[in-house]
C-alpha cells in the first residue's frame, strides 16, 4: 500500500511514472474548397488551413466551385449554410460537387437555430456539421476526422515545372535531381509561385498567400524571400523567376524564358 492506504503496484513497475500521450497532428486532406461568402469565420479558416500547408479554394459561387473542384480535384468541402453567408442554389451547388468527386466529404455551417429538415437536407451520412457560433479550432478538428473517410492520397501534390520539382508529402525540392534544401517559410513560397506557373503574381497576393496577413509597408519581405529563393534553385541553373516591374513575380519553365524576359527583370 501506498502512504494513504491505497494499494500499489508491486515490483519493477512500482514508482513509473505513465508513459505519456503522443502529440496528435492535425492531418487534413488538400485541396480544401470553401463554398462561402465573405466572413469572418472563412477567413480566418482559410489562414489556419494555410498554416497547415492545406491548399485552400475559395468559391462565392456553385458555378466557380464546380470549376476549382474539377481543376484541383478537390473532395473536402466546407460549405456556409447559414442563413446570411448562403449562395443562391446552396443545395444545387453541393450535389454538383458530389457528383464530380464521387468520394467526397463535407462540413456544413448552420445557423443555432437550423432544422433538422434543412441539416439533412444538405448533408449525407459521410459529411459533418457544426451549428450556431462557428470555433475554428473545432472546424479543424472535424476537418481533420472527415479526412479520415476519404482515401488517401498517397502521392501528396506534386508540383513540377521544367527540371524544379516539389513534393508536398515528402516537402522535398529537387532541381535537375538535385536537392535544395529550404526553410519553411522559403517552400510555402516556391510551392505557390509553381501552383502558379507562367502567371505573374503581385507582392500584395503573395503577402497574404504565404504569410497569410499584410506586412502593412514591408513589401519588401516579400523580395527578400525571393532573393533567398533565387540563390538556392537558380545556382549554377538558368534562371527561373522573374521580377516583371510594376506587376509582381512569375516563375517559368528556364527553357522557355526568353531574352526579352531577362531584360525585363529588375536587377535583385
Amino acid at each position: 500500500m501506498d502512504m494513504n492506504g491505497v494499494p500499489g503496484a508491486q515490483g519493477e513497475d512500482a514508482g513509473e511514472a505513465p508513459e505519456p500521450h503522443a502529440a496528435v497532428s492535425l492531418r487534413i486532406s488538400s485541396p480544401v474548397l470553401m463554398l462561402a461568402g465573405p466572413s469572418p469565420a472563412s477567413n480566418e479558416l482559410a489562414q489556419r488551413l494555410r498554416g497547415l500547408d492545406v491548399k485552400v479554394l475559395q468559391a462565392s459561387s456553385g458555378s466557380l466551385a464546380l470549376e476549382a473542384a474539377r481543376e484541383d480535384h478537390a473532395a473536402l468541402f466546407v460549405i456556409d449554410a447559414r442563413t446570411s453567408r448562403r449562395i443562391a442554389g446552396l443545395e444545387d451547388a453541393a450535389a454538383a460537387l458530389r457528383e464530380e468527386a464521387a468520394e467526397s466529404a463535407a462540413l456544413f455551417w448552420f445557423d443555432a437555430g437550423a432544422s433538422r429538415e434543412e441539416i439533412l437536407t444538405l448533408c449525407t451520412p459521410g459529411d459533418d456539421h457544426m451549428s450556431g457560433t462557428i470555433d475554428i479550432e473545432e472546424s479543424l478538428t472535424r476537418l481533420h476526422l472527415l479526412t479520415g473517410r476519404l482515401p488517401e492520397r498517397r502521392d501528396g501534390e506534386r508540383l513540377v515545372v521544367g527540371d524544379l520539382e516539389l513534393d508536398t508529402s515528402t516537402r522535398t525540392v529537387t532541381r535537375a535531381g538535385q536537392d535544395i534544401d529550404l526553410s519553411d517559410t522559403e517552400f510555402r513560397l516556391l510551392r505557390l509561385l509553381m501552383r502558379h506557373a507562367r502567371t505573374v503574381l503581385p507582392k500584395a497576393e503573395i503577402l497574404q498567400q504565404v504569410w497569410e496577413y499584410e506586412f502593412a509597408g514591408q513589401a519588401n519581405i516579400v523580395e527578400l524571400y525571393i532573393s533567398y529563393l533565387r540563390k538556392k534553385i537558380e545556382a549554377e541553373h538558368p534562371k527561373m523567376i522573374h521580377t516583371v516591374r510594376g506587376a509582381g513575380y512569375v516563375l517559368r519553365p528556364a527553357a522557355a524564358s526568353s531574352e526579352s524576359a531577362d531584360s525585363a527583370d529588375s536587377a535583385g
